[in-house]
């Protein structure tokens, strides 16, 4: 459905209403084009805050900053636990196994949800930590 020319409106209709989007729950980007289309999505909903975690550094190197829609903020996920991250993105997040200074995600302890945390959104926040599980 990704490539259905209903996608990016679909989407669309879904944000309505919504503060706060997490892209892909389990899954990445499945090339140059999905981003592409999830930047129109994030570009033509202004009022929602979207997170894009992925692992496709390949991806954001190829892109320029600029044309990131000031409500996206995504998150290159390290590909190995216990890693501190490169220069490779400004915003980050890592698998931890002890964690360290910084932000860590509070979601296990209160019912693996983010509930008022929004640091996975947040400019301010530049690595999140995830406990191992």
């Amino acid at each position: 459905a990704l490539n259905h020319s209903s996608w990016i409106p679909a989407m669309i209709t879904l944000m309505k209403n919504r503060k706060y989007f997490r892209w892909h729950d389990s899954g990445d980007l499945q090339g140059a084009w999905h981003l592409k289309n999830i930047l129109e999505v994030c570009k033509q909903t202004p009022d929602t805050k979207h997170w894009l975690p992925t692992r496709e550094a390949r991806l954001l190197a190829l892109m320029d900053p600029e044309i990131i829609p000031k409500n996206l903020l995504i998150r290159l996920s390290n590909a190995k636990n216990d890693t501190k991250p490169g220069n490779a993105w400004d915003h980050w997040s890592t698998v931890v196994t002890t964690p360290r200074a910084g932000h860590v995600c509070p979601a296990p302890d209160q019912g693996n949800v983010c509930g008022s945390c929004r640091a996975c959104w947040s400019k301010d926040v530049k690595e999140v930590q995830y406990r191992i599980h």
